[in-house]
């Protein structure tokens, strides 16, 4: 049941960010196991690999800033200015990189805690 919370609030966020509303879609991102030192050296298809694996085990909604940057480093942007956001993508069929993406981690401006997880299109 744990599993399936991320994939649901994943589904939400894409429908409303006007993307594909398929729970599939989810799971379509890979499903590498999350390690902190190989998204460290992980292009953004290595690190749309492991984005499942790394929402799902640590559940960053509540997650302080430095706590969310000690698990993924420093953001590739900042969405809303202040929002830590990193460069994701699925694999093209081909190998190449498809569906850039950013993964937001929005931040409650008091608290300085996650209040959300988002993809929204990089560009």
């Amino acid at each position: 049941m744990r599993s399936l919370i991320p994939a649901i609030s994943l589904s939400l966020c894409l429908h409303a960010c006007g993307g594909n509303t398929s729970v599939a879609l989810y799971f379509e991102w890979g499903s590498c196991d999350f390690d902190r030192q190989r998204w460290e050296q992980a292009d953004r298809i290595g690190r749309g690999c492991m984005m499942s694996s790394f929402l799902d085990k640590y559940h960053p909604v509540g997650m302080s800033v430095v706590e969310i940057k000690l698990w993924l480093g420093e953001p590739s942007a900042y969405a809303d200015f202040e929002d830590p956001a990193y460069l994701v993508a699925q694999s093209g069929s081909n190998g190449s990189a498809g569906r850039e993406q950013l993964l937001v981690f929005r931040i409650d401006r008091i608290t300085g805690r996650c209040v959300e997880v988002a993809l929204r299109p990089a560009h």
